[in-house]
């Protein structure tokens, strides 16, 4: 992420803050971690803070949201941004300790170890796929998987979901799946 987009996404979260009631403690508070987010990316020293102020954040901006400060779609935009950066500097995807050492697993091996039992064909294939591609849509799914309907692909993605297999991250129209 360039110097231009940290300014400009910091730029647009204090306009958005702006709308939030003049006497607020929220709004503050929101103010605060938008200036260590970034903080954090300029200097690029603590990667867990970062990750951290980015997270604090959007629960300050879903309270902001819930209490109609914020409309759904500013919402989405700034969340969106704040989990572009914060998924460009995430940790590993799961880690294991192995005689005192970190061993780090990646996503395709998480499918390879899966019980042949646990899963149909079709989730295997879209398993392998969020390997891959590290996150994806409903949209993206049907176009690797075209023979297969869109109420299908949901329902595996649901039962995926419910196994702990991937996560849904994001909403309305954003939503994305990726490997837990």
């Amino acid at each position: 992420m360039n110097e231009d987009s940290i300014v400009k996404i910091t730029n647009i979260a204090y306009q958005l803050l702006g709308f939030f009631p003049d006497n607020e403690p929220l709004k503050v508070k929101s103010k605060e971690r938008v200036l260590l987010i970034l903080e954090n990316l300029t200097t690029g020293n603590n990667t867990k803070a970062l990750i951290d102020n980015i997270e604090v954040l959007e629960k300050y901006l879903t309270i902001a949201k819930l209490q109609g400060w914020i409309d759904a779609v500013n919402f989405l935009i700034l969340t969106k941004e704040y989990n572009t950066i914060k998924e460009s500097f995430a940790l590993p995807k799961k880690a294991d300790k192995k005689n005192g050492e970190v061993v780090v697993t990646s996503p395709k091996k998480i499918v390879e170890e899966s019980t042949e039992e646990d899963f149909n064909e079709r989730q295997k294939k879209i398993l392998q796929l969020l390997a891959q591609k590290e996150k994806a849509q409903v949209s993206g799914i049907i176009k690797e998987l075209p023979n297969i309907t869109k109420r299908t692909i949901r329902r595996d993605l649901d039962d995926l979901l419910k196994k702990g297999k991937i996560m849904r991250i994001g909403e309305w129209n954003q939503v994305f799946y990726q490997i837990k």
